[in-house]
């Protein structure tokens, strides 16, 4: 149980710092879209007819950080109802599935983004105020977390777990028979 309360220490840690670090960095960037001085260095350049890109791209890397946020929140529920002991209810099967659902989502973002992204930025060239680097845009979406793998994963825990939590109803069910035969 050792490693448990130290994951969880791990988890709610790393959950709090990015969720602090999110907020701050996305209340500097409206900051600096509405115009304060903040007396950082930038090299983008604003006007009226990259405003609406630049919205959409940072609104999209908004909805993206904050699924992520989510998804270790989601994590940071379930080793708290482990610790509990308890293991096998609607809560933790639901939260393993979403979890899943959202690294599958975001691993199919970066796949889209590495290969959409060349194209709209080299034909719009300036059109936003952005150098585009292939590199720089595109490692955006990357996460260290994301990936196929751990979303099939956490898919198929949730799976296991709905499996266990039948299995352990059944075994209550015989239980409960076998007292009243004896």
């Amino acid at each position: 149980m050792k490693t448990l309360h130290l994951l969880s220490l791990i988890i709610n840690i790393l959950f709090y710092s990015l969720f602090g670090i999110g907020i701050l960095f996305f209340v500097l960037l409206i900051c600096i879209f509405l115009g304060y001085e903040l007396g950082i260095q930038t090299t983008i350049v604003f006007s009226d007819k990259n405003k609406l890109p630049m919205y959409l791209f940072l609104t999209s890397i908004l909805i993206f950080y904050a699924s992520y946020v989510y998804s270790l929140f989601l994590f940071k529920k379930n080793i708290d109802s482990f610790i509990k002991l308890q293991l096998f209810t609607n809560q933790v099967i639901r939260n393993f599935k979403v979890m899943g659902i959202i690294y599958l989502a975001g691993y199919l973002i970066s796949v889209m983004s590495k290969s959409i992204l060349p194209f709209y930025f080299n034909d719009l060239k300036g059109y936003i105020g952005i150098d585009y680097n292939e590199n720089s845009l595109t490692n955006l979406f990357n996460f260290p977390l994301n990936g196929l793998i751990i979303g099939l994963f956490f898919l198929v825990l949730s799976k296991v777990f709905q499996i266990a939590k039948i299995q352990k109803e059944e075994n209550i069910e015989l239980k409960q028979e076998n007292e009243l035969t004896i």
